[in-house]
């Protein structure tokens, strides 16, 4: 440790008038601080820091010196060495600053193996910390568990499910699987069926009974949630930018599913979902060739989901959390119960670094069968390159206490913008570009504005939408004298999109007291209906 280190960290201090994750200013002016070793095993446990005694945080960390610089150098190693647990080795330097003695201790993080640091006095729970900002924060039973489940080499993917048996596992998918490893494994053909079956780390035996494995479970399972009711993925579409934001229509969710199933089963059920309430636009290029894109790259979802499916913690500590998928009006969030495991960081994801994994068996078998992992360490790029030729920004990772969070974040350019007519049977149908369940396609194609051009319209085409409006207006009023569901309203016009129906017709009708629910004191009931006003009915 150089003194312009030190110096540059106060620098910061001041700056920004608070302390950091990385950087701890305390008082030592009237003797050895009662309490450091809360920073000294966060910083281990994180990402290691320094601690400069001398500074008064109370009064923007202004130099005020130490009692006695000898002393307290002498009390941080007693400290580091006998009552921290592992011991922690510092880098201590002594300097002069603004006229006084200060005294700057860096903390280097622990390797992964030898966590968690703890305060031997109070014990591995009550004195095992972490860094959370500008503050030394108890590290959870889970943290704590992550530690040592590591440390143990302990993997949950490989634990026996006890209230299952083979029977509970699909034997046609099983077959399949076995076949193929046979013909990647020649040997694995003398064995018994049960052997390959445990060898693949599909089963294990305790007290010699024979049970599936989680990883079995998951992968091979008839109905994983009668074991595990709580591994699921739980998809929200949320009517704003954050969580209990209300639809102008007083809805919390416009769509919320349960998805269960084995990991591949809810891989594609969970697509299924992003992609029926995702927006869809018409791109036409120069040479006049029309393409749909979706609201955001599939691509680039299926493999966040397909990792939170396939390395989230399965351990008992997360058992009881499930996988949550968002969708808002800017952007998707996914997230899985588990931080990064081991010695994986933010930093090195999608990086050439190899990534130590925490369910390796489940990762093994889903490689052999191709169906969901096809290229290993391939994800995250992708991810990224997906959204880029998308014009997107790049997939955010945030690691939080006990969980892992995924963001994509649209353009905002998908507004409903333009509809058009076509008329089909005794109505007349809306067919809007952003259909959310399938790529449907107008009679009429537009040549593509540039965004200039796209800020003025002319009177004509002004009008002619104004026009196709009105009439579905009227349709609907005519339609709705007898109440109806907005479900029905939405066959009836022919829109499968259950936001356009609502924002773009329902909505601006009930604005208008043109149309009423029958059900006004609980506007989001589950059988609500729709009437029009009787004013309008003449």
């Amino acid at each position: 440790m150089e003194k312009n280190e030190v110096i540059d960290a106060i620098k910061i201090l001041r700056k920004y008038n608070t302390e950091t994750n990385r950087i701890e200013a305390k008082s030592a002016l009237l003797g050895f601080p009662k309490k450091c070793y809360d920073t000294i095993s966060s910083f281990s446990n994180k990402y290691g820091g320094i601690i400069i005694f001398g500074l008064n945080e109370d009064d923007d960390f202004k130099t005020e010196g130490v009692y006695d610089i000898n002393d307290l150098q002498k009390q941080i190693t007693s400290l580091c060495s006998d009552a921290m647990v592992p011991r922690v080795r510092t880098d201590i330097l002594p300097l002069e600053f603004e006229g006084k003695n200060i005294l700057a201790v860096k903390i280097e993080e622990l390797r992964q193996n030898k966590k968690p640091c703890y305060y031997k006095p109070k014990g591995l729970k009550a004195g095992s910390y972490t860094r959370e900002g500008d503050r030394d924060e108890l590290l959870t039973d889970y943290e704590i568990y992550a530690f040592e489940s590591y440390n143990d080499h302990i993997f949950e993917d490989t634990r026996p499910t006890k209230k299952s048996s083979i029977e509970d596992l699909n034997k046609e998918s099983l077959k399949e699987y076995l076949n193929k490893i046979k013909e990647l494994k020649p040997n694995f053909s003398k064995n018994s069926y049960e052997k390959n079956l445990k060898l693949c780390g599909i089963v294990d035996s305790d007290n010699n009974k024979i049970y599936p494995t989680l990883a079995g479970t998951l992968i091979f399972g008839d109905y994983p949630q009668s074991f595990y009711p709580q591994l699921f993925v739980a998809c929200s579409v949320i009517p704003g930018t954050k969580l209990g934001d209300v639809g102008s229509l007083g809805e919390r969710f416009i769509d919320n599913q349960r998805v269960e199933g084995t990991i591949e089963e809810m891989l594609d059920g969970t697509m299924r979902f992003l992609r029926r309430n995702m927006k869809t636009r018409v791109i036409i290029d120069s040479n006049g060739k029309r393409e749909n894109r979706t609201e955001y790259p599939l691509e680039a979802l299926r493999e966040a989901v397909a990792n939170a499916l396939i390395h989230r913690d399965y351990s008992k500590e997360t058992e009881s959390a499930f996988i949550s998928v968002y969708m808002y009006e800017d952007r998707v969030e996914i997230l899985n119960p588990g931080a990064l495991y081991g010695a994986n960081k933010i930093e090195k994801l999608g990086t050439d670094t190899i990534m130590e994994s925490r369910n390796p068996t489940i990762v093994r078998i889903l490689e052999e069968k191709g169906s969901v992992i096809e290229n290993r360490h391939t994800g995250i790029p992708t991810m990224k390159r997906e959204m880029e030729k998308y014009e997107l920004p790049e997939p955010e990772f945030y690691e939080e206490r006990g969980s892992f969070k995924v963001i994509f974040r649209n353009s905002m350019n998908f507004e409903l913008d333009s509809i058009s007519e076509q008329v089909g049977g005794q109505q007349n149908i809306i067919n809007t570009i952003y259909n959310m369940e399938s790529d449907t396609e107008s009679d009429t194609e537009s040549d593509t504005q540039s965004d200039t051009e796209s800020d003025t319209q002319s009177d004509t085409e002004s009008d002619t939408q104004s026009d196709t409006q009105s009439e579905v207006f009227n349709n609907v009023l005519a339609f709705c004298k007898e109440p109806k569901t907005a479900k029905e309203i939405r066959n009836y016009l022919g829109i499968s999109s259950k936001r356009y129906v609502a924002y773009k017709i329902l909505k601006p009708l009930i604005d208008l007291n043109k149309l009423e629910y029958t059900n006004k004191k609980i506007t989001n009931a589950r059988n609500q209906r729709y009437v029009t006003v009787r004013d309008n009915k003449k």
